[in-house]
């Protein structure tokens, strides 16, 4: 399973360097994270009486040692990379193979977010550490575990894990299009 870690490193530090939007500002990311922590599901037209599903949407944060990164999957298609150093990759969701991986992800996500506690505060994880917060309509639920023990599959949310980097990794491949 140490390829994962291979693969993540490589994606994250092809993105840091390459990434689309890499003249935008660390503001503007961190001004992003907020907004999609402080949205409610009817912004976006989501309702629950109109959902199959609990989870609405998933940011799922990698502290590194320069910084971190946010994957944003939203269940009205919404998905992106953030990256606290500025910039990042939006408008995923516009791009089928993206909006697939990423309906994907947060079907899984279904299985896993009993697993969070709920949390009014979404700290930026730790180096090493992996934070998940599930959004549901009872509020936002937060589980965090070593980056190490999930790539490893040491760790019960593996699996979702997983799915988020096959998230970011048709995000890469959109953007090299």
């Amino acid at each position: 399973m140490k390829i994962y870690i291979f693969f993540s490193i490589l994606i994250i530090g092809i993105s840091f360097t390459h990434m689309t939007g890499a003249n935008d500002s660390k503001l503007s990311s961190i001004e992003l994270r907020n907004k999609v922590f402080n949205l409610h599901p009817s912004d976006i037209g989501l309702i629950q009486e109109n959902m199959s599903q609990s989870v609405w949407g998933m940011v799922m944060e990698t502290g590194l040692p320069k910084g971190s990164y946010s994957l944003v999957s939203l269940a009205e298609g919404t998905t992106s990379l953030y990256f606290s150093n500025g910039g990042g990759i939006i408008g995923g969701g516009q791009y089928e193979s993206v909006r697939k991986t990423a309906d994907s992800y947060l079907t899984i996500a279904q299985r896993f977010y009993v697993k969070g506690k709920l949390v009014n505060e979404f700290p930026l994880p730790e180096i090493g550490v992996v934070n998940f917060y599930f959004f549901t309509f009872n509020g936002v639920k937060m589980y965090s575990a070593s980056e190490d023990d999930l790539g490893n599959k040491r760790n019960e949310l593996s699996d979702l894990f997983f799915a988020a980097h096959g998230v970011i990794g048709e995000l890469r491949n959109i953007q090299k299009r």
